[in-house]
């Protein structure tokens, strides 16, 4: 299916304002406005378009991950054992439900995805592994990759005026 956001321009003003939202998502409507040099209801107006197109997906808060105590995270490289189609959507839409995979990519190269994975411990992680493979879809291998300390994470996109659609 064809996204809505191919279909807009991003001008320099749609720019400033996507990167305002990346750095503070919870700026009131006015400040917004007031930092992009628009009038509260044109700044509105362009808001409620951008959200429309698909530009911005959506508004979260990002949690400190000591919330939750130990936690592990790991990112998981999945290999296929088959690659039609129906496979890739079968695996595709039965990890849509299981809440520790929290990211996953289907990428090019040498395994099908990748996948970002929080845990409790690393039997909990290893449980979820072994139910995958026993949930019969397709995985041939795996390869687990444990994060050992966060360097740099939830980076704002980069926007430029020369990059818009």
């Amino acid at each position: 299916m064809r996204s809505k956001l191919n279909t807009v321009r991003l001008d320099a003003c749609d720019l400033r304002i996507l990167a305002e939202l990346q750095a503070d998502g919870r700026i009131s409507k006015s400040e917004l406005a007031k930092r992009v040099y628009l009038s509260a209801s044109a700044c509105s107006e362009r808001l409620r378009a951008l959200e429309a197109s698909g530009a911005i997906e959506g508004y979260y808060a990002r949690l400190s991950p000591s919330l939750t105590g130990s936690v592990i995270s790991v990112m998981v490289e999945v290999v296929l054992d088959r690659h039609r189609l129906e496979d890739q959507r079968h695996f595709e839409t039965a990890i849509q439900g299981i809440s520790e995979i929290l990211d996953c990519w289907a990428i090019g190269g040498r395994v099908d995805y990748l996948m970002r994975v929080a845990a409790p411990s690393m039997a909990a992680y290893q449980a979820l592994m072994e139910g995958l493979l026993q949930a019969s879809l397709g995985i041939d291998q795996y390869y687990s990759l444990v994060v050992t300390k966060s360097v740099k994470s939830n980076s704002p996109i980069p926007l430029s005026a020369s990059r818009g659609r």
